[in-house]
């Protein structure tokens, strides 16, 4: 094969490779795989996203329940504030389009979520505030409109807190190392 034909045959295969790919988005953000009620987990692209990995140990670092509207499927989120995002945008939203999803229930839900859009995120990862995180809103919905308590809230100090840089963001955030939170994975 000569220099040109090499060059024609990389073209071939790149633009293959692209075109799997997306053929195989497409198919992955099949909205019939999810319901109203799962809970679907990402690598969040935020600045916080990387101390949660480190604390957590786990590369969930943000998550939200499916919610169904208007016939369209929409992650309820706590982000910057609380609201819904049509489900491929935050699916493409995260690192690499990965989301793993978890249904705790199998059977149709209705999720009630007008109180909570508009609210604002909770930096400071309280519970029992008017704002919320993503994990405390997911993990609310569930203990108090299903009756079912996903996990036990603990404290952060349980959580690998040893780093210089999430020791700043806490004592900027005024959180406390007792301070019981919920974690994405903790939710996983």
């Amino acid at each position: 094969m000569n220099k040109k034909q090499q060059k024609t045959m990389k073209k071939i295969v790149i633009l293959l490779l692209v075109i799997a790919a997306t053929v195989g988005a497409y198919a992955y953000l099949n909205p019939t795989d999810y319901k109203e009620g799962d809970i679907v987990f990402q690598v969040s692209n935020s600045a916080q996203s990387p101390m949660i990995k480190e604390a957590t140990g786990s590369k969930w670092t943000h998550c939200g329940i499916v919610v169904e509207k208007d016939q369209e499927l929409y992650v309820l989120e706590a982000s910057k504030t609380v609201r819904l995002t049509p489900l491929h945008q935050w699916i493409a939203r995260g690192k690499g389009g990965i989301v793993k999803s978890r249904r705790v229930i199998n059977r149709q839900l209705k999720v009630e979520y007008g109180k909570y859009l508009g609210k604002p995120y909770d930096l400071a990862f309280r519970f029992g505030n008017s704002s919320w995180y993503c994990s405390e809103l997911v993990y609310d919905i569930y203990k108090n409109q299903f009756g079912i308590e996903l996990c036990k809230p603990r404290p952060i100090k349980d959580y690998n807190i040893s780093d210089k840089r999430i020791q700043s963001a806490m004592k900027k955030r005024g959180i406390k190392p007792e301070q019981e939170v919920v974690a994405p994975s903790d939710l996983l």
